[in-house]
C-alpha cells in the first residue's frame, strides 16, 4: 500500500508549520523506484551465532560480522508480535523489533541480512533470540527489540520471493539445532478432545492455547496459538494430513507454531480411519478415494440441496449436495424420500458407513435410507452458481463436478429437452442432458441464446450439464437467489488509519455468518494479504435480514453512529487503491476493486479517478446484490461522498 506522509507539527517550529500548510498531512505518493537489493555476502552464519549464546544469559555481541537468511515467520496474522523469524542453511533465530506491520517490509520469503554488533543475545526459556538491549523493569529481565529508529541500522532488505520450503522432519529428529527453523511433520492431527476448540480464544481469556498434535504412531507434539491472531476464532480441522510450522520450545517442551492457518493440511481420513463423528467438508470426504470404492468411518457432511427431486431430472433417491465449491451426489436408494428437500435445504448428512465410489467418471456416496435426515436444519439458503464458460467447465471437472455454474449466451441444438442435446457458447460445446423422466423433457428447448443454470458431471469421458428443471434457462442472467445476499454497501477510505467497511444483508432471511469471508487484495497482489470469516471476527453467528456489519482497521478513531458497533479486521488494511472481495462458501459474490490490478492512488467511480483517495464510497440503496464484474459496478453503483471521515451512515442504509 502506499506511504503516507505524516506532518507532525510543533509550535516552536514555523518552517514545519508553513510546510504542513501547503502539503497535505495525508498525502500519497507515487510509488517509489524498484528496490535494488544490496550485494551482502554474510560472513557469520546463524548456527555459529547461537553458538555465541549460554543458555539463561544475555551477551552483547561485539564481533562485527552480518549474519543472512529468508524470512520464514512475519507478523501478518498477529501469531508472531513484533517479531519476524528467519534462517539460512544452517539454522533460525527470532529477530525482535519494536515495530508493527513487519511484514510489510520483512515478508515471508524476504533476505534480510543483520549487522550483529552492539545487538544482544538472549533466551525466552531456552528459545534463543537476537534484539536491542536488556529490559531490567520487570520482575526478571528480558531481551528487548531492536528500538524502530535503529532498525534500518541493523536489518538490510533482501531480495523478495525466496523459496521458503519446510524441511520434513519427524518430531524424534527435533532437537535445538531446528530451532526457529520452518519444518514439517506428516501423518498429524489434533487429539480427539480438541477437535471442536478454535484455534485460540477470541474473547481474550486466555493470552494463547495449547493444543496436542498426535501422529498415527502415538507420537505427539504441543501446538501453541496466540489468542492475539486473526484465525483465533477459527474452528480447527478433524481431519489428519501435514502440518508446516516454525518450531520452537518451552524449557524442556517442543513446541510448534503456525503462521496461519494454510500450515495445517488436515484435510484426510483420522488414524484408524475412524474419524470423530464430526462435520467436516465435502472437498475432504472426496479426498479419501484413492481409486477403488472406500467404506467411510465416522463422519458428517453438510450442505446445501441444488438439485430437484420433484422435477425429476434426477434418478430416484438422489440429493446432490453442495458446500463452498465442492459438490457430491448422495444415493439413499431409490424408495428414498429425498423428495421432502427443495434447492435451498440445509443438510446435514451422517455417512459413517456409506461406499465412496466413482460412478461413471464423477464421486458419489451410496448410503442407506436410514441415513436420510428426517428434516433440513436451514430453508431459503442460496448457493451462488459460479459464471463459467464452456471452456472452462472443461477444464476445471471434475474439480467443479456437482457444483453450480452458469454459462452465459449459450445456444442448444433444436428440439425438446430430453436426451443428449448440444449446448454451444463462443467457447465451445458440450452435452445438455436430460432424463426422460424429467417433468420438463417434452418441452421445446428455446430457439435463441439463454444464460444455463445447472451442475455438471462426468459420464465416462463426457462432459455434461444437467438442468434442476426450466428455472435454470433464462434471458441474460441466473435465476435470481433467495434467503440471505450479503452485499460489500460502504468503504471509507479516511485519514491516516480511519478505514471502514460495512457489510450489508439486502435478503429476506438470516446469513449464516460462517459461509462469508472478506479478503483483501494489496496493490494488485493475486494473493489475499488479510482474510476476515465473518463470524470468527464479529463472533456472531447470523445477520439477520436488513442489518449490517462493520469492520475496522483497529487503529480507526472515528466516532460512530450511536449503537454501531465496529470490529477489527486487518482487511481494514486498504489504502484506496487495494482490492475487496466477499466469498460465500468459497465462491466471489461481490468486489470492491479489481484483484491483480494496482490503479494507481485510488479506484476511479463514477468517472471520479479519485473516489477513494480520503472519501467515503456508500452503494446506492437500489442495490441488493453482489456484483463480481468492478466495471459495471463501479460506473453505475456506487455514490461517492467528498467530505473525508463520514461515517455517518455506517450501520444503516
Amino acid at each position: 500500500m502506499k506511504n503516507r506522509l505524516k506532518c507532525f507539527l510543533s509550535f516552536t517550529s514555523l518552517a514545519i508549520v508553513a510546510v504542513c500548510i501547503t502539503v497535505s498531512c495525508n498525502k500519497k505518493f507515487d510509488e517509489p523506484p524498484v528496490y535494488t537489493a544490496p550485494d551482502i555476502i554474510p560472513d557469520l552464519t546463524i548456527s555459529d551465532l547461537k553458538a555465541m549464546h549460554v543458555s539463561g544469559k544475555f551477551e552483547q555481541i561485539t564481533t562485527d560480522k552480518t549474519i543472512g537468511g529468508i524470512v520464514v515467520a512475519d507478523d501478518r496474522t498477529g501469531e508472531f508480535y513484533k517479531t519476524i523469524v528467519i534462517e539460512d542453511e544452517t539454522g533460525g533465530i527470532s529477530v525482535k523489533l519494536d515495530a508493527y506491520d513487519l511484514y510489510t517490509k520483512y515478508p515471508v520469503g524476504r533476505k534480510v541480512y543483520i549487522k550483529v554488533k552492539d545487538l544482544y543475545l538472549g533466551d525466552y526459556n531456552k528459545l534463543i533470540e537476537i534484539g536491542g538491549g536488556v529490559d531490567n523493569t520487570g520482575s526478571s529481565p528480558r531481551l528487548d527489540e531492536i528500538p524502530s529508529v535503529l532498525i534500518d541500522k541493523y536489518v538490510i532488505k533482501g531480495t523478495l520471493d525466496n523459496a521458503v520450503t519446510p524441511k520434513v522432519v519427524t518430531v524424534d529428529e527435533l532437537d535445538d539445532s531446528y530451532q526457529n527453523m520452518l519444518i514439517q511433520l506428516d501423518n498429524y492431527e489434533f487429539a480427539v478432545a480438541d477437535t471442536s476448540k478454535t484455534y485460540a480464544k477470541q474473547d481474550l481469556s486466555s493470552s494463547a492455547v495449547n493444543f496436542t498434535l498426535q501422529s498415527c504412531s502415538d507420537k505427539s507434539i504441543i501446538l501453541r496459538n496466540s489468542s492475539y491472531a486473526d484465525f483465533a476464532g477459527y474452528k480447527v480441522p478433524g481431519g489428519n494430513g501435514s502440518i508446516i510450522a516454525i518450531y520452537t520450545v518451552f524449557g524442556t517442551t517442543k513446541q510448534l507454531n503456525i503462521r496461519d492457518t494454510s500450515d495445517v493440511k488436515f484435510y484426510g481420513a483420522r488414524c484408524g480411519s475412524g474419524g470423530t463423528g464430526a462435520v467436516v467438508d465435502i472437498a475432504t470426504i472426496k479426498s479419501f478415494y484413492n481409486g477403488s470404492d472406500v467404506t467411510l468411518g465416522s463422519y458428517k457432511i453438510g450442505g446445501v440441496v441444488i438439485s430437484d427431486a420433484v422435477a425429476k431430472n434426477i434418478s430416484s433417491g438422489n440429493i446432490v449436495l453442495q458446500d463452498k465449491d465442492a459438490g457430491i451426489k448422495l444415493y439413499f436408494g431409490s424408495s428414498a424420500a429425498t423428495a421432502n428437500f427443495s434447492i435451498g435445504d440445509s443438510l446435514v448428512v451422517d455417512v459413517t458407513g456409506g461406499t465412496l465410489q466413482d460412478y461413471n467418471g464423477s464421486k458419489e456416496i451410496s448410503l442407506s435410507s436410514s441415513a436420510l435426515p428426517s428434516v433440513a436444519i436451514a430453508t431459503g439458503k442460496t448457493i451462488t452458481p459460479k459464471a463459467l464458460t464452456i471452456a472452462e467447465i472443461a477444464t476445471q471437472l471434475p474439480d467443479i463436478e456437482y457444483t453450480l455454474v452458469t454459462i452465459k449466451d449459450a445456444t442448444a441444438t433444436s428440439g425438446i429437452y430430453s436426451g443428449n442435446k448440444t449446448l454451444t457458447d463462443a467457447s465451445g460445446s458440450m452435452t445438455l442432458y436430460t432424463s426422460s423422466t424429467a417433468t420438463f423433457a417434452g418441452d421445446a428447448l428455446p430457439t435463441t441464446a439463454k444464460t444455463f443454470t445447472g451442475y455438471c458431471t462426468l459420464f465416462g469421458s463426457t462432459k455434461e450439464m444437467m438442468l434442476r428443471n426450466t428455472n435454470d434457462v433464462t434471458d441474460g442472467e441466473a435465476p435470481p437467489p433467495t434467503g440471505d445476499t450479503l452485499i460489500i454497501s460502504e468503504y471509507v477510505e479516511g485519514s491516516s488509519n480511519n478505514k471502514y467497511l460495512e457489510i450489508y444483508n439486502s435478503g429476506s432471511g438470516a446469513a449464516d455468518l460462517s459461509k462469508y469471508t472478506v479478503k483483501m487484495y494489496t496493490n494488485g497482489a493475486i494473493t489475499a494479504s488479510s482474510t476476515a470469516v465473518l463470524d470468527a471476527v464479529t463472533g456472531l453467528g447470523t445477520l439477520p435480514a436488513g442489518a449490517a456489519i462493520i469492520l475496522k482497521n483497529s487503529g480507526a478513531a472515528l466516532t460512530l453512529p450511536a449503537a454501531v458497533t465496529a470490529y477489527n479486521s486487518g482487511v481494514c488494511g486498504f489504502n484506496g487503491d487495494d482490492a475487496v472481495t466477499l466469498e460465500k462458501d468459497g465462491v466471489v459474490v461481490d468486489v470492491f476493486g479489481l484483484v491483480g490490478i494496482d490503479p494507481g492512488d485510488s479506484w476511479t467511480i463514477n468517472s471520479d479517478a479519485a473516489a477513494t483517495k480520503d472519501k467515503t464510497v456508500r452503494r446506492q440503496a437500489g442495490i441488493t446484490h453482489g456484483n463480481t464484474d468492478w466495471a459495471s459496478s463501479a460506473a453505475t453503483e456506487w455514490d461517492v461522498i467528498s467530505t473525508t471521515d463520514d461515517v455517518s451512515n455506517l450501520g444503516t442504509r
